[in-house]
């Protein structure tokens, strides 16, 4: 018997951790920590999704609103080049259009979007406004053909598309203007 042969009886007895163990642990711990990661990012993203495409839902909720109740109280309406004029009260006429800053007017519709605005005609149904002035009423809309504002037997047609990132939002309404 030699006093090397009771040291290695001792350490070959002792429990402990190899270094496979040990490797095989921190595999198991970053596969883990990268599947926690992958759910966490697709779950910011939907939450993020969700949160544009709300955004997009109240912007075109709030203007087909508004341009419905001005519409529906409307004493003359027409509409060329998807925009509508009309006729609101005794001698107030507005114009709502498609506006977008590259374009000019008539515009082309060659822009990804545009803004819907409303502003007030000087000189009657036919009369002038300046491109580009006027209150902002929604943002980020399609251009024609996927909008459409237009007036037909007695019908103005309000067909908004509303594109935020990869988030696309429609709204269609027809509006009967009672004053007709």
């Amino acid at each position: 018997n030699y006093p090397g042969d009771k040291l290695l009886n001792i350490s070959m007895n002792e429990k402990g951790l190899t270094l496979i163990e040990i490797v095989i642990t921190i595999v198991m711990l970053v596969v883990l920590v990268a599947v926690l990661a992958y759910i966490f990012r697709v779950i910011l993203i939907s939450w993020s999704s969700q949160e544009t495409r709300a955004g997009s839902d109240i912007n075109l909720d709030r203007a087909m609103e508004e341009m419905s109740r001005d519409l529906r109280e409307a004493n003359q309406a027409q509409s060329a080049n998807d925009e509508i004029r009309f006729k609101q009260g005794q001698n107030t006429y507005s114009i709502y259009y498609l506006y977008n800053m590259n374009d000019s007017y008539p515009p082309n519709f060659s822009q990804a979007s545009y803004q819907i605005r409303k502003d007030t005609l000087s000189g009657g149904i036919n009369g002038a406004f300046t491109y580009g002035q006027g209150q902002i009423i929604a943002t980020d809309v399609l251009a024609p053909p996927v909008s459409d504002l237009s007036f037909g037997s007695n019908l103005i047609t309000l067909d908004l598309s509303i594109k935020r990132n990869d988030e696309t939002v429609r709204a269609r309404t027809l509006v009967k203007p009672r004053n007709l």
